[in-house]
């Protein structure tokens, strides 16, 4: 037990609110509501933040933070539509936070998974809602690469492949739903 204490011990913060992340990440596209779906979401975005912070990604931390508040918000929307349309206050702020924090190419990469994904987390059907979230994926992964977020980048690719299967589950459901109804 002391020797697994030490172990842990070695591994540097960041990697560690990556690799947590990353577990929050992997499971959330195999939930089917969206209230699920969004509260493990913000826990991935709250751990990716910290992760992203200890690594000195001030766009990376800043968007994560403005993505866990907008998720928030839309669980408390609940069945609020004009409530749940105040996320797109959001878009325009991560926008701002991408200018003053500007590094180059991983700031824009970030600033448009960021804007898909928050897009995504506003709508009220999880079909649509897992559509546009997938689209967010490629500029994830770009910026991972960009500033070796490496479990964050594992995290992209693996989600991708379970998000997309669990849309495709899902459209199949409905369409096989539709027929028989």
């Amino acid at each position: 037990m002391t020797t697994l204490i030490a172990h842990v011990t070695e591994i540097p913060p960041a990697t560690m609110f990556g690799a947590a992340g990353l577990a929050a990440q992997l499971v959330w596209p195999f939930f089917r509501t969206r209230e699920r779906i969004l509260t493990i979401q913000l826990g991935a975005s709250c751990s990716y933040a910290t992760s992203y912070a200890l690594m000195g990604q001030d766009t990376a931390t800043a968007v994560c933070l403005t993505g866990a508040i907008q998720t928030t918000l839309a669980l408390l929307a609940g069945g609020r539509p004009w409530l749940a349309r105040m996320g797109y206050v959001f878009l325009p702020f991560v926008l701002g936070i991408g200018v003053l924090t500007y590094s180059g190419l991983p700031t824009l990469f970030a600033v448009a998974a960021c804007c898909l994904v928050m897009i995504g987390r506003l709508q009220a059907d999880t079909l649509q809602m897992r559509r546009i979230q997938l689209t967010a994926s490629p500029f994830g992964a770009m910026h991972d690469v960009m500033v070796g977020a490496w479990p964050c980048l594992a995290g992209a690719f693996v989600t991708f492949a379970i998000a997309f299967t669990a849309f495709r589950r899902e459209r199949r459901d409905r369409r096989a739903g539709a027929v028989t109804a």
